[in-house]
Formats: structure tokens, sequence, C-alpha cells
């Protein structure tokens, strides 16, 4: 388990322009606060499928931990950098929680909850887990939000650069709701 600052800077980056609904090449102006779409339909429970057709993501919320399971997405690093990451975050967007989960040929599993004001992931204990497929990662709450969104994406860095996936072809965020 590693805690890292500057290698999750570009991961960053492109999930903070996903939430603030960017698109390159803009005016210049502010950028539109963004819109959820396909509202969470149980307390505490969420699943999307990922744009590219290449797997799904569900997140699942209990009294004391969110689970997040990432199925049909590569389970090793195959010799690049995979990023798993969750964000949760309240109306305003001024509190948020990213749970994240990196594969990486060079420095190993990183395993936490991503702390954006230091651009590291705190380490949580344990190791997702790889087996039959999936990628799974309990992580504990640290703190109430009052979240309404989520916002899921899967992230592969290699010599070629770095391409994102979200569950929306436009990168917006997805509704959540969470356990009473």
């Amino acid at each position: 388990m590693h805690r890292r600052s500057g290698a999750l800077v570009t991961g960053a980056l492109l999930l903070t322009t996903a939430l603030a609904g960017c698109a390159a090449g803009g005016s210049g102006d502010a950028a539109p606060t963004p819109t959820r779409t396909k509202a969470a339909a149980t307390p505490g429970k969420a699943s999307c499928h990922l744009s590219s057709g290449g797997g799904s993501v569900s997140l699942e919320e209990t009294a004391d931990a969110y689970r997040v399971e990432w199925k049909g997405v590569p389970t090793d690093d195959g010799g690049q950098r995979n990023t798993y990451q969750v964000q949760l975050g309240n109306e305003g967007q001024t509190k948020h929680i990213g749970l994240y989960i990196e594969f990486d040929s060079i420095t190993g599993t990183t395993y936490g909850l991503f702390n954006s004001e230091t651009n590291d992931v705190d380490p949580v204990p344990g190791e997702p887990d790889t087996s039959n497929g999936t990628v799974v990662g309990t992580f504990p709450k640290q703190e109430d939000i009052d979240a309404v969104y989520w916002a899921p994406s899967y992230g592969v860095v290699n010599e070629d650069g770095a391409d994102t996936t979200w569950c929306t072809e436009d990168g917006q965020v997805l509704d959540w709701t969470p356990l009473d």
C-alpha cells in the first residue's frame, strides 16, 4: 500500500474536469454546474455501465462503510497504471469523498480515500479483492457528507497518455440517494 501525491494529480485533474462539466476548448466562461442523471432507485445502492461498454461499477453504502465493485475491467496492471475511482459529493460540491484503487506496474497498489486538498491517498486497512474477475474495495466511512451524487471513473495511464471512462458519455455525475 502506498501513499503518493504526484502520480495522482493527472487522475484528480481528469475527474475534477468531469465533475465541473468542462469541455476542451471552452470560451473561458465559468463551467456550468454539472447535471445529475440516472437517479439511484434504492437508498445506499447504485450501479452503472461504463460508457465505453467495457465494464460496470456498483456502489453500496452500509452503516459504517462504502463497498465498490468493478466488473469487466482489468484486475491487474497489465504493464500500465489502472485507476478505479468513485467520488461521492454534496449538493454544493463543498464536501466529497474519493474512494480510490490504483494498480501500477511500477509502484504497486494504492488503496484508500483520496484527499483532494493534498492530492494524497490516505490508505485504508486491507487491499482490494481482485478475485473472480472483479475489483472490489471496502472503504470505512469517515464523515457524513450528505451526498447527492456519485461519479465513478476508470482510467488507464501508459506511454501513450491517459484515457478515462465514466458512466456517461460526457462525464456527468449520477444521482445518489444515501441511507437514511
